[in-house]
């Protein structure tokens, strides 16, 4: 056991005598505990589930938890957030009729919640290219997640594709396998909303206006440790072969886009064409505003489907990815909905060919987006709410 496991370990032991102790007082019908980990903006799917909920019952008691509190760190936040994890979450956790988590929160591994609490998985991956969770976890890890798994009531998936895929990635039993849509995916069929984050958007960048937003947002690999990516995409050959009215957004995962500068580098070598937005914390509205999405293997597809633009496969490591990497759930290039590319030049060559969305869109959302239509949040409510009074 290595230092980090040890550590950990302990702390969500020390976590759990909190949450016994907590045991002695009862539940709170109308008490919702957000567990956003991953996203904590209001456009991932807690934070959707949040504002529907909060505008249905004014009477909910919201609490929240996010990366921020667990921080440790020697700042003016260390011993805040110390108490906050070992002593008011695990009450909050053991007082909460309904818990709601974007990813696997590992403090549940050591615990046994209460019979009528409702843990609900909200993953923030909508769908799923490359294999995830217990599919690719491995030792300490992989046991904590499967225990964490064992304990959620709920898996909230958009498809009878997704929810297979569940049964694997989770350990998820079928009954606990709820195909009602991804909350997260109701923006995009709400054209005022649309509007409004537009508008929102472009008073933030006005110098996008009436320009042509292409994102480029590659998955993250396991064992990336730098931001060599950027070296991935040939930017300067891209932007000096695309007209001017073409704009490059790059959203790399945050864990790369922490360890350079990225916007300084940009703006010095390519004054108002190229932007970074991985900290962008609203990726809903960045998808909304953007016209060509150029990927890999993420799962940020699913979203961008349904807005039925075009996207374009950035594949430059495919075999390699297939083989050593995680590997895919399908045969890659027969399911991706727009054309592959494993060089810049073909990437040039497909947006100043005029690219438009692919004729396999519409198969690609009735496989993997089937229950995805603008309803889900409501739907949601509805299968766990119907019986609070």
């Amino acid at each position: 056991m290595d230092k980090n496991e040890f550590f950990k370990r302990l702390a969500y032991d020390i976590m759990s005598i909190f949450f016994y102790l907590s045991y002695l007082f009862p539940i709170n019908n109308k008490k919702l505990l957000l567990i956003m980990t991953h996203d904590d903006s209001d456009e991932g799917n807690v934070g959707t589930v949040y504002r529907f909920f909060q505008q249905k019952d004014t009477d909910f008691i919201f609490k929240k938890v996010n990366r921020d509190n667990f921080t440790f760190k020697l700042n003016k936040n260390l011993f805040k957030n110390l108490i906050y994890m070992f002593i008011i979450l695990p009450y909050h956790i053991a007082t909460s009729k309904t818990i709601f988590m974007d990813n696997v929160f590992l403090p549940f591994s050591t615990i046994k919640v209460k019979k009528d609490t409702r843990l609900v998985q909200l993953w923030h991956g909508t769908g799923a290219i490359k294999k995830f969770g217990l599919e690719c976890e491995e030792g300490w890890i992989k046991s904590l997640g499967r225990a964490t798994n064992e304990n959620t009531t709920h898996f909230i998936v958009g498809s009878s594709w997704m929810k297979e895929i569940y049964k694997t990635a989770f350990g998820a039993k079928k009954d606990k396998i709820f195909n009602i849509g991804c909350p997260r995916t109701d923006i995009f069929f709400n054209k005022r909303i649309i509007q409004e984050r537009r508008n929102e958007f472009i008073q933030e960048y006005p110098e996008l206006y009436k320009k042509k937003l292409i994102l480029y947002a590659p998955t993250f690999r396991d064992n990336e440790n730098d931001a060599d990516e950027i070296k991935i995409l040939d930017i300067d050959k891209m932007m000096s072969n695309l007209d001017d009215d073409y704009i490059l957004g790059i959203r790399f995962h945050p864990h790369l886009a922490n360890k350079v500068n990225l916007n300084k580098y940009f703006q010095e070598n390519y004054h108002n064409r190229v932007f970074d937005f991985s900290l962008y914390d609203k990726l809903n509205t960045l998808l909304i505003c953007s016209d060509i999405l150029i990927t890999d293997y993420s799962s940020i597809i699913y979203e961008f489907a349904i807005l039925e633009k075009p996207m374009i496969f950035y594949s430059y490591d495919l075999d390699k990815f297939e083989k050593s990497g995680r590997g895919f759930y399908e045969n890659y290039k027969s399911i991706v909905p727009g054309p592959i590319a494993f060089k810049t030049e073909e990437i040039i060559d497909i947006i100043r060919n005029g690219i438009t969305a692919s004729q396999a869109n519409d198969e690609f959302l009735s496989t993997y987006l089937e229950n995805c239509d603008g309803h889900a949040t409501k739907r949601l409510y509805h299968l766990l709410m119907e019986d609070i009074k």
